[in-house]
């Protein structure tokens, strides 16, 4: 009786599965918009997994959708995405991002990316950040093209919410005396230029917390010394412009960052940097342009080497080996990197390099990895005398890896490979990048070779991206 009493309370509850059922193909039928009548707390959790083009195109699904998304909290703007509704409002991107922030409501605004071609004036852009600010801005991304010198407000460069602050200026940044961001845990700026030592020192030294820093395409004018002493700081990077002239670079860099793990640093090889304390790190990225003569650099690309010493992974480019070939006596000079266990040469390696790579893979003495792009046919490897293998060849190297190996190897290549395979001992894996219709062609050719290593196995894999994070194939 109870299972009657149960089975018939069922059949008459509002809320029973067979009526919700019911319910919900009778609103579809009549076309009812069941998301429209979600709480508003609901529909806004939705907008904030849409992107910022599509979250503003909900606008046109009903009246009641139609100002819901001037409350996401992520606004990302830019010149590709800006959405052309064809209301006079909205013909300006600059126009735009001042009726969002005309028609946001109390929320907060999490981050703000505004990137445009359009002139921008500052009086407009400080407008936008002092808007931002009374909304807690946490992440502010400017990339604009500035009709004049801009003047940012000095009440940004105390901002207490701001944790990430990225801006793209082709111009001189003016830092307030003030200035102390508590919170900014990343800070990127490109294409600035800093023109004034004390206001770049105070900086710097205004990040208490800064995790990150980015200094891309910037320019040192007329400065003498830039210290860059961040005790917290993790992540680094530097990479200047080669076109600029060197009076832009002509300064000393000295780089204080005991807990530094990752530095990428490309610049022009007439600035000096010293780097002090990098215990820490964990992987570095250094390089040089090739628009200067490298015959006066050798201090440079010395100290730089210095500098990272204690690296565990190690990407360098052509012109830093270029710059070691010209040092005499290199073997007694280069320290050694008794940490690195991963080396990558992100160019085509060369003959006339073979005897620098060779004193550079004898200071790596537990070295396990190593990762070049292609060999190439410029000078005969043979006839470099080899005065000892690397000691890493016959106690740590493992893997070899070849991101571009050619349809038809010339000599130099084919020398390279067998000096690998005969003197490398514990060597694991080969691992070489070509056509895959080449492959069978190469396996017959390459499985004849002797080899030093029993247990050394040679693959052949389709080509990929030569350096794809770094990472081993």
């Amino acid at each position: 009786m109870g299972d009657r009493k149960r089975q018939r309370d069922d059949s008459v509850h509002p809320h029973s599965s067979e009526n919700i059922e019911l319910s919900q193909e009778q609103n579809v039928s009549e076309g009812n918009d069941i998301i429209s009548s979600l709480p508003g707390n609901v529909l806004h959790h939705i907008l904030s997994f849409l992107s910022t083009k599509d979250a503003i195109r909900t606008s046109i699904l009903s009246t009641k959708w139609e100002y819901l998304w001037t409350s996401i909290s992520d606004i990302d703007l830019t010149d590709n995405t800006f959405p052309r509704t064809g209301k006079k409002e909205d013909r300006s991107l600059l126009d735009f991002v001042d009726r969002v922030f005309h028609c946001h409501d109390a929320s907060d605004i999490k981050s703000l990316t505004v990137k445009s071609s359009e002139l921008v004036n500052s009086s407009r852009v400080n407008s936008w950040i002092s808007a931002s600010m009374r909304h807690n801005i946490e992440e502010l991304n400017l990339s604009l093209n500035w009709k004049a010198r801009p003047v940012l407000p000095c009440h940004l460069f105390t901002c207490q919410s701001l944790v990430t602050l990225k801006l793209f200026m082709k111009w001189s940044l003016k830092v307030p005396s003030l200035t102390h961001f508590s919170n900014l845990k990343t800070l990127e700026l490109s294409y600035v230029t800093f023109s004034d030592d004390n206001s770049t020192q105070h900086l710097f030294s205004s990040c208490p917390v800064l995790q990150e820093l980015a200094l891309v395409k910037c320019g040192w004018k007329n400065l003498k010394t830039i210290m860059i002493c961040i005790p917290t700081l993790r992540r680094l990077t530097i990479e200047n412009a080669a076109m600029w002239t060197p009076d832009f670079f002509s300064c000393v860099t000295k780089i204080y960052a005991a807990n530094l793990i990752h530095l990428r640093c490309i610049s022009s090889p007439v600035v000096d940097f010293r780097l002090y304390d990098l215990s820490l790190l964990v992987d570095a990225s250094i390089g040089f342009h090739d628009n200067y003569s490298a015959v006066d650099v050798t201090p440079q690309v010395l100290g730089l080497l210095s500098g990272v010493v204690n690296v565990k992974r190690l990407l360098i480019t052509i012109d830093i080996l270029e710059c070691l070939s010209l040092v005499e006596n290199l073997l007694d000079r280069l320290p050694t990197f008794y940490n690195m266990i991963h080396l990558e040469l992100n160019f085509e390696f060369y003959g006339l390099l073979f005897g620098v790579l060779m004193v550079l893979l004898e200071k790596t003495p537990k070295l396990e990895f190593l990762n070049f792009e292609k060999v190439r046919h410029r000078d005969n490897m043979e006839d470099y005398t080899l005065g000892r293998v690397p000691s890493c060849f016959t106690s740590s190297l493992k893997t070899v890896r070849i991101a571009y190996f050619t349809e038809d190897p010339d000599p130099e290549e084919m020398w390279f490979i067998r000096f690998l395979l005969k003197n490398a001992t514990v060597l694991e894996r080969l691992v070489l990048h070509c056509y895959s219709a080449d492959q069978e062609k190469h396996s017959g050719r390459l499985n004849k070779l002797p080899r030093g290593s029993k247990s050394c196995v040679i693959e052949l894999l389709p080509f990929r991206s030569p350096f794809l994070n770094g990472n081993p194939p």
